[in-house]
């Protein structure tokens, strides 16, 4: 995917504002050298004041990144950085599923899910000298009729307890999904292949701007 932009990428220091190992063994898969640095960005943005989820999960990705980023570049203001963030959001009948509060509530979430179509929104930000690039993906998944039974085993394997909607696809849970129409990976926390064609794409018109600079100034 990256063959095109392989010269440009090697100088880049590419930084995860994430501490997620699951995040980071994603963008590790496709052969990108990668640092993990968590940000501390406050997540307290209200949905409610985005007109769309795709802005909200945008907004808080953009809001980890440039934190992250400000904080490294102010240490090295000579690094070329590309700062990933990501956040990662389900809904189901326009409420919000984020991360329970506790077993009961994963308990409350699941047993809405079963049987039912969410939505899975990624926002993804990536922060660079110029400005921030940002896209959502979004991918349907689609519950299995799950008994009490099944959702109380699921939850006391403590799997959902830390996952926006109360399950993740790579795991046990998978085993609760029918089907998804969509990208797995949105699922997961980070679209791969959306990314890099976002990455690829902005390295190229970086490449294009500085040639451009270049000629002018021969002009």
């Amino acid at each position: 995917m990256f063959a095109s932009v392989k010269h440009l990428l090697s100088k880049k220091r590419i930084v995860l504002a994430s501490t997620s190992p699951r995040r980071h063994e994603l963008i590790k898969s496709i052969g990108v050298g990668v640092e993990l640095c968590p940000s501390d960005f406050e997540e307290n943005l209200d949905y409610r004041d985005f007109k769309k989820f795709s802005e909200f999960v945008e907004a808080t990705a953009a809001g980890k990144a440039k934190m992250v980023y400000d904080s490294l570049h102010a240490s090295d203001p000579t690094a070329d950085l590309l700062v990933i963030g990501a956040d990662t959001m389900v809904t189901l009948d326009n409420e919000v599923y984020g991360k329970p509060k506790d077993a009961a509530d994963a308990v409350r979430m699941l047993t809405n899910l079963s049987g039912n179509c969410n939505r899975t929104h990624t926002g993804i930000a990536i922060c660079h000298s110029k400005g921030t690039r940002l896209f959502t993906e979004t991918t349907d998944v689609y519950f299995g009729d799950l008994t009490k039974e099944q959702i109380q085993e699921y939850v006391d394997s403590g799997e959902p307890l830390d996952k926006a909607g109360a399950y993740g696809i790579q795991g046990i849970g998978g085993s609760l999904i029918a089907r998804i129409e969509g990208d797995y990976y949105c699922v997961m926390g980070l679209p791969m292949h959306r990314l890099c064609k976002e990455i690829c794409a902005l390295l190229e018109e970086s490449e294009y701007d500085c040639t451009a600079e270049k000629n002018d100034k021969k002009v």
